[in-house]
């Protein structure tokens, strides 16, 4: 394996050169101790890059998930390490980056699961366009929303985020980014996550762009927003077998995990996921001066309620006078015909190769034109191109771009 070493403010990171530039995978970003802020990162030596970093514990840590459909669709045959030290990030970095445009992608999974080493989430696509692609690890489930209003305000997974954000402003110019050109994208619970970013006062002014796949929109629909609930998480630490919060912060990690995955079960739906914390979410606000692209799918969670909160986002947007554009996604895919959330993602970001179903001529160039678009968005804000034009800032459902 050929490497290459970038210095950054942070330390020397060591990555491995491919075909399209360079990978730096599992990049430490920040550490956080269980239920605290994360706070960033230095290096004394140089810092390994080239092998996949832990993902945030989670159910496949613990239980047999080999029954599971997005089990067979997106992580059959990959090999996975768990930490809650965690919060780590890949590169995608462009042969002769300089001042490249910076995508940042954060996964979904309900704010429970998921890890950027999935398949799906490959940046080369975006490398071999000149684009630095991103994708981001941070907490989840109880280690990343445990939200007891006194040890913890919550959030602790967007926070995480946004400290991801920061260590890139920082330090993204050493692999030839421009921290100044930040577009942040994510799908379903990370579509949610940029949202709030997004919408956020602590992170006004460090991105340009947003795109969001299948789960942002108009607040209240899908995810209402709460104050932390300190009788939940306290009766959630009691059933742990902890006295008191410095017992839950000490207990092993599987311990910790399976008591939130099994105890107050109503709860536990209700409660783990961004809650009004007085700094990062002070409100149900939803609109934004950022420029935004937002999409559904066919046949994607609850489509009807989806389709109207992004509808009704763009609709704000479009009052605010900030560009939103619109797209539904409507391609079967091969060989079932299938349509289901989430599979978007082998178009969006590129990476068809590297999923078993038969996927053909019409589906690469389907994607191409997607890429190409996300691309031109995080370049100039404008997901038009020389060879794909037409695609309006929505003021209505004619201006819906539907892919199929």
């Amino acid at each position: 394996m050929q490497t290459k070493l970038v210095a950054a403010p942070c330390g020397d990171i060591m990555g491995a050169v491919t075909d399209y530039g360079a990978v730096f995978r599992g990049v430490k970003y920040a550490e956080a101790p269980r239920f605290g802020m994360p706070v960033p990162v230095s290096y004394a030596g140089v810092q390994d890059a080239t092998r996949q970093g832990p993902c945030c514990p989670q159910m496949r840590a613990f239980w047999n998930e080999e029954h599971r459909f997005y089990y067979r669709e997106f992580r059959k045959g990959k090999t996975f390490t768990y930490s809650e030290d965690c919060l780590i990030l890949d590169i995608h970095q462009p042969k002769d980056a300089k001042d490249a445009p910076v995508i940042v992608f954060a996964h979904g999974g309900s704010f429970t699961g998921g890890s950027v080493n999935e398949m799906q989430f490959d940046g080369s696509a975006y490398a071999r366009r000149g684009i630095i692609f991103v994708a981001i690890n941070y907490r989840l489930n109880v280690f990343g929303f445990f939200a007891d209003g006194e040890s913890s305000t919550g959030n602790l997974g967007i926070y995480d985020q946004a400290a991801a954000i920061s260590w890139l402003r920082r330090n993204i110019s050493a692999f030839g980014g421009d921290p100044d050109n930040i577009t942040l994208m994510g799908q379903s619970a990370g579509a949610m996550s940029v949202q709030t970013l997004i919408c956020s006062d602590e992170v006004k002014g460090l991105v340009k762009g947003a795109v969001m796949l299948s789960g942002s929109g108009k607040r209240g629909l899908l995810l209402p927003l709460s104050k932390p609930n300190t009788r939940y998480w306290k009766k959630l630490m009691k059933a742990s077998g902890a006295a008191d919060i410095e017992e839950f912060r000490k207990l092993p990690t599987e311990q910790v995990w399976t008591t939130w995955k099994t105890k107050h079960l109503v709860g536990k739906a209700l409660q783990t996921k961004p809650v009004l914390d007085g700094k990062l979410i002070k409100n149900d606000r939803y609109e934004t001066s950022v420029p935004t692209v937002i999409g559904t799918v066919k046949k994607d969670l609850l489509p009807p309620v989806l389709n109207h909160m992004a509808r009704a986002f763009a609709r704000k947007q479009k009052k605010k006078g900030t560009p939103c554009y619109v797209f539904s996604f409507r391609h079967p895919l091969p060989p079932d015909g299938a349509s289901f959330h989430s599979c978007d993602l082998w178009y969006a970001l590129g990476s068809l190769g590297n999923s078993p179903r038969p996927f053909g001529k019409e589906d690469y160039a389907l994607s191409d034109e997607m890429v190409d678009r996300i691309a031109a968005f995080a370049r100039t804000g404008d997901p038009n191109t020389a060879d794909h034009g037409g695609w309006k800032t929505y003021s209505s459902s004619k201006d819906i771009k539907v892919f199929e």
